[in-house]
């Protein structure tokens, strides 16, 4: 299970050195089922509908100005809103949110608003507390829409909306215990209910917000760890091996895409041998949370230990394309086989798919140095693409359900007012 040594690079894909998205870097098609291009966007996010390609890129001056570009027109937003995390187009509508939420629709602003939730904390002593009230805004990490409500991830919980964010439900997700669940996954998505991962639970709520089901993926092969350490022998400290009986997989979900059933996609930790290996994961579970397949992908995660914790499923017709932790892309089937995988590198943001080509969202990584007390741009490294031969490997994962609840929380929607910020790096 070693990775495989024959890497073919296929392309270098170079960056746009304009915003604007009608120049696109050189597309590059490549030979396979099924056949896409791929063009590569200067930007923070991205996001596509059948005729437009809409890109969100904050200009790296001071302060750091927000625009929303599109084929037919451009868009300089308020540069005191921080809203870095998402970009959708829903029934014309463009939403682009971080802390603060921004509607746009034909290219002019239609509101701006932040969503609130009702706190408490306590002050004084465990005897004699004393409530205090105050408001949070929310940072919203995903939005999906059912065509008429708005459904957003604010990684503490989910918010359901009308499309002017007029709040219909908001709820949190406890354990059995009454503590939190913890940060949701930022990629959240929508069906006949709403879907939500953290680590390796997969979460479905119906869309009056009351949960269904969670449940755990995890191995049910059991293997033997050596555990190397020290102890006191006759008043020595000397070395010892130790052993014990783990799981032989350890599962993170980083992407979840539902329809008929639920795919998702992460890394899986193998710890047969001596150090850990680490797959690409990629799993098929029924409506009702039941696994149908689970499978790793022969290839190894290519830097270890440097995970992004973000990722993306797009369904095209019968294909699935699946992009995380930045550098992984690939293509597979309702089944599991693998069509195509690449290895990504670069500063990659966001893809979007339409007409087939699939288009991404990167920084350019700038190499400066500094004349005359300024910096200079010396060099700007676009994006690497390395398409390798890939297989899918069935591997035992059970879906094990475990108690969660769900909090009801007051939240609302309110207009956004300008108030100087500290804009905090992503």
């Amino acid at each position: 299970m070693n990775r495989l040594l024959a890497l073919v690079i296929v392309a270098i894909v170079t960056f746009a050195v304009t915003f604007s998205v009608n120049y696109l870097t050189t597309s590059v098609r490549f030979n396979g089922n099924p056949d896409y291009r791929f063009e590569t966007i200067e930007g923070e996010r991205i996001a596509t509908d059948d005729k437009n390609i809409y890109v969100l890129v904050i200009n790296k001056g001071l302060p750091p100005i927000p625009y929303i570009r599109a084929n037919s027109w451009n868009l300089a937003l308020n540069e005191s809103l921080w809203i870095s995390n998402v970009l959708k187009c829903f029934n014309g509508n463009i939403y682009v949110s971080g802390v603060d939420v921004v509607k746009i629709r034909k290219g002019k602003v239609v509101w701006v608003k932040d969503l609130v939730a009702k706190r408490v904390s306590y002050e004084g002593t465990k005897e004699n507390p004393i409530p205090v009230y105050y408001e949070d805004i929310l940072n919203v990490f995903d939005m999906e829409s059912d065509g008429t409500h708005l459904y957003l991830n604010t990684r503490d919980g989910i918010v359901k909306t009308d499309e002017d964010l007029n709040v219909i439900w908001a709820v949190e997700l406890l354990r059995k215990n009454g503590k939190r669940f913890g940060d949701l996954n930022d990629d959240i998505s929508v069906s006949d209910g709403i879907y939500a991962t953290r680590w390796n639970s997969v979460i479905k709520l119906n869309r009056d917000g009351e949960l269904e089901w969670a449940v755990t993926l995890a191995s049910p092969e059991k293997v033997e760890q050596r555990i190397e350490g020290k102890d006191i022998k006759k008043g020595e400290i000397v070395q010892v091996e130790r052993s014990r009986k783990v799981p032989k997989y350890s599962i993170e979900i980083y992407a979840v895409h539902t329809e008929n059933y639920v795919y998702v996609v992460g890394l899986a930790h193998d710890r047969l041998s001596g150090h850990e290996e680490v797959y690409p994961f990629l799993a098929k579970l029924s409506s009702d949370g039941e696994i149908v397949w689970a499978r790793i992908v022969n290839v190894t995660y290519p830097t270890p230990g440097t995970y992004a914790l973000e990722g993306k499923i797009i369904r095209d017709k019968t294909t699935f394309i699946a992009w995380f932790s930045n550098c992984i892309l690939f293509m597979f089937d309702e089944n599991g086989k693998i069509l195509n995988f690449y290895i990504l590198n670069g500063e990659i943001e966001d893809i979007a798919l339409t007409n087939n080509t699939i288009y991404i969202a990167a920084s350019p990584i700038q190499i400066e140095r500094i004349e005359d007390q300024k910096p200079v741009i010396v060099e700007k490294r676009g994006v690497k693409m390395e398409k390798i031969p890939a297989v899918s490997i069935p591997i035992s994962i059970k879906a094990v359900k475990h108690e969660l609840k769900v909090k009801r929380i007051e939240c609302y929607s309110k207009n956004w007012e300008k108030k100087e910020r500290i804009l905090i790096p992503r």
